[in-house]
C-alpha cells in the first residue's frame, strides 16, 4: 500500500516536470518550477526524488520499459517475418511520440559522457541492453529463414537500424509539415517509405 501510494506521488511530480522539460528544456527547469507546476512543495519533491536528474531518469525508465515491452510482444508474436518489422517500427514510433522526453534523453547514455552510476543509471543502461537483445534476437531469426542477407554482423546491425530509425522520425517532427507538403505525401506514406529504404538495405531481396 505504501509503496503505491510513492509510485502515485513520483509520477505525479515527474509528469509535471515532462511539460517543463519539454517546452523549456532540461536545464532551464529548476525545482521551483516542478513544484509549482505539479502542486507539490520543494521539500515533499526532494522526499520521492533526491535530484532533478533522477526526475528525469524516471521519464527516461517509464519510456523504456513500455518500449521493451512492445517490441518483446512484437518479436514474439505469430506473424510472419515482415508483419514483425512493422510492429517493431509502430512500437518505436509511439515510444518516440508518447515518451518524448525519454527519446530525446536516452541517447546522452550511449555517449562517452560520465555518469554518476546510480541505480537508475543502471536500469536505464539494462533496458538499453533488453531492448538490442531483442532486436537481435529479430535480425537472428530473419537470418534463419533466409529472409536476411547471411553476411548481416547482428549488432552493428541493430545499432544502425535503430539509429536510422530514431533519424526518421526525427526528421518527421521537425520538418513534417513542409516535406509532407512539398512531396505531396502524406505522414504514413513517408514513414513507410522510410521503413522499406531501411529493410531493403537487409533484404536479401528487397521489397517496393
Amino acid at each position: 500500500m505504501k509503496e503505491n501510494i510513492i509510485a502515485l506521488h513520483q509520477k505525479n511530480i515527474a509528469k509535471g516536470a515532462e511539460h517543463l522539460f519539454l517546452d523549456k528544456g532540461f536545464n532551464l527547469t529548476s525545482i521551483s518550477d516542478i513544484s509549482e507546476t505539479s502542486g507539490y512543495s520543494r521539500r515533499t519533491i526532494y522526499k520521492y526524488f533526491e535530484s532533478k536528474e533522477e526526475i528525469l531518469y524516471y521519464l527516461i525508465i517509464e519510456g523504456l520499459d513500455h518500449l521493451v515491452q512492445s517490441i518483446g510482444d512484437a518479436i514474439d508474436s505469430e506473424q510472419n517475418f515482415l508483419k514483425r518489422y512493422e510492429a517493431i517500427c509502430a512500437c518505436m514510433l509511439f515510444y518516440y511520440e508518447n515518451y518524448a522526453i525519454s527519446a530525446q534523453s536516452v541517447n546522452r547514455f550511449q555517449s562517452n559522457a560520465p555518469l554518476n552510476m546510480t541505480t537508475s543509471v543502471e536500469r536505464i543502461f539494462a533496458l538499453g541492453v533488453k531492448i538490442n537483445e531483442y532486436l537481435s534476437i529479430w535480425i537472428e531469426q530473419g537470418k534463419e529463414e533466409g529472409i536476411l542477407k547471411e553476411s548481416l554482423d547482428v549488432m552493428p546491425t541493430v545499432y544502425i537500424l535503430s539509429t536510422n530509425l530514431n533519424a526518421l522520425f526525427e526528421l518527421v517532427t521537425t520538418k513534417g509539415t513542409y516535406l509532407f507538403a512539398s512531396l505531396h505525401m502524406t505522414k504514413e506514406q513517408f514513414l513507410s517509405y522510410g521503413y522499406t529504404m531501411n529493410l531493403n538495405s537487409l533484404l536479401k531481396e528487397p521489397t517496393k
